[in-house]
């Protein structure tokens, strides 16, 4: 089984436990702070659905000492559906356990991976933090900043080539550029500048990330190991979701695929046409979807109201039964959810517009 973080395919998560060594939930010392977990809908779900070393994390905040969640984007438009998962994931992480946010805009690898100029990436820069902030980050508790512009990040990344073989790279990402390979030596130093003298030193770090994420999260693990002996670094820890599909359903939610992908800037139309093309478990008839229910395992829709939209488990249960029990029809589905995303989208985008300011300012003081 390979995982490629930069490709668009689908995996078999049952593969990651046996062959890549992630652990699950319910194991590791993450059982200890299950009630807490469970007040979000990420975790009680189980879209969240395994972890490394989440447990020490879990027993630094116990013990009272400094712990980080540390995340980014690469800023190469607007913030979509799976962008919205680490989001949540991150600031559920700063209310709940109150740790420190870290968040890389990785603009480096946006020139890397899509020839993106810096200048561009530093326009959706100011749009992305402002997304963040208005889906509820804290920015007293932040630390916000362009990858192009850290230099501990930049100087991290050489130190750690001194220790790097093309070997390895070569047998965790497969053949690439060197522009790639720099950028994933410019992402382990984001994932370590947390524990650097000018941030506190040493200290537990967790970095959520899609399951297809995990070979940067290994490979990170890898080089702190390597320079725990100069840094005193602890090994970071990782939490994985289930990705988001896309809105056809065949591949994870990228922004590569801009009809297939949902963003947090879609007006009202563009919603509509989005939802009326996505993906149902609606069965050929009406008379067999009332007979055998549809099948709701195919349902994009259901996945944006389990993924994001449906805080309630309530009103999640009963889109479940009325799709399976055949009480409802797709269209008539797609369009009570349509205005339940219309509500959330709108509400989203007037906190957007009032946190620009504090968006560039936050970028401009880095």
């Amino acid at each position: 089984m390979e995982m490629d973080p930069w490709g668009s395919e689908l995996v078999d998560y049952s593969k990651l436990f046996s062959e890549f060594g992630m652990q699950r939930m319910d194991e590791g010392g993450v059982e200890k702070a299950v009630q807490i977990l469970n007040r979000s809908r990420l975790f009680r779900r189980g879209i969240i659905f395994a972890h490394r070393d989440f447990g020490k994390f879990i027993g630094d905040w116990e013990n009272g000492k400094p712990i980080v969640a540390m995340s980014g984007i690469k800023p190469t438009g607007e913030f979509h559906l799976g962008s919205k998962l680490t989001a949540d994931e991150l600031i559920f992480m700063q209310k709940s356990f109150g740790a420190k946010i870290f968040y890389s805009v990785a603009d480096l690898e946006a020139y890397a991976d899509n020839g993106q100029a810096l200048s561009e990436s530093n326009k959706n820069a100011v749009l992305n933090v402002a997304d963040l902030l208005a889906l509820g980050l804290d920015p007293k508790n932040a630390h916000v900043y362009r990858q192009s512009e850290k230099k501990e990040v930049l100087r991290l990344a050489n130190l750690f080539a001194r220790k790097t073989t093309m070997a390895t790279l070569k047998a965790i990402y497969g053949e690439r550029g060197i522009a790639i390979y720099l950028s994933v030596l410019n992402q382990a130093g984001d994932i370590l500048l947390p524990q650097l003298p000018e941030f506190g030193g040493p200290k537990s770090v967790v970095v959520p990330v899609g399951a297809d994420q995990d070979p940067h999260i290994r490979f990170t693990r890898d080089i702190a190991q390597k320079f725990e002996e100069e840094f005193g670094f602890k090994v970071p820890c990782a939490t994985f979701h289930k990705f988001f599909r896309s809105l056809n359903g065949e591949t994870k939610m990228s922004k590569r695929d801009q009809m297939n992908v949902m963003t947090l800037s879609d007006d009202e139309g563009m919603l509509k046409k989005k939802i009326a093309n996505a993906l149902t478990g609606g069965r050929a008839t009406a008379e067999e979807q009332k007979k055998l229910g549809g099948e709701i395992s195919k349902c994009v829709i259901y996945e944006l109201m389990l993924f994001h939209f449906y805080e309630d488990d309530s009103e999640l249960k009963k889109m479940h039964e009325d799709c399976t029990g055949g009480k409802i029809l797709c269209g008539e589905c797609k369009k009570m959810r349509l205005e339940a995303i219309s509500r959330w989208l709108k509400a989203h985008q007037e906190k957007k517009k009032k946190n620009i300011t504090k968006a560039e300012s936050m970028l401009t003081d880095d």
